[in-house]
């Protein structure tokens, strides 16, 4: 299996890290994470490097962890929590936030592949990958698994990326 390349996550300060738990637990608002000036440029890049027509003009949306990278070993490459769009009932817990997270997938080769940015917003997740930042693992692959509950939902969870799945 291909070892870490990346340089690691810069570690969030306690504060931080309370602010993002208690959003992910809670429902606590959060401010998005993120430069304006650096999404905005990443954006612009992306239209810089369409080939084609509709690769220039197409809507940006991000792909869900879970739809590109179910059970595939991931390593995480940056981490950011933005305002859910999903409304929050008082009282109801629930997360107010999401993920956009960069990930570059280990190929069944072990070679790494290209980062790719995905996003996801189960509250397991989330509490994993602000683990993941506490505790400076982000050098370690993880997988995302999916498994069916008995009330008919679909619970979503990191597993440890460097066992054979």
């Amino acid at each position: 299996m291909a070892t870490d390349a990346g340089t690691a996550l810069a570690k969030p300060s306690k504060a931080q890290l309370e602010l993002a738990y208690a959003a992910i637990l809670d429902g606590k608002e959060i401010p998005a994470m993120g430069d304006p000036e650096v999404i905005s440029r990443q954006i612009a890049e992306r239209i810089l490097a369409a080939e084609t027509f509709e690769e220039a003009f197409q809507a940006q949306n991000l792909t869900a962890w879970k739809d590109k990278f179910l059970n595939v070993p991931v390593f995480v490459r940056d981490i950011r929590l933005n305002p859910s769009g999903f409304k929050n009932e008082k009282g109801k817990g629930g997360s107010s936030v999401y993920a956009v997270v960069d990930v570059q997938p280990v190929k069944d080769s072990g070679e790494l592949g290209d980062t790719e940015t995905v996003h996801t917003g189960g509250r397991n997740v989330l509490i994993q990958l602000m683990k993941m930042l506490e505790k400076g693992w982000t050098d370690k692959p993880v997988r995302m698994i999916a498994k069916d509950t008995t009330e008919g939902y679909e619970a979503l969870w990191l597993e440890d990326g460097s066992v054979p799945y």
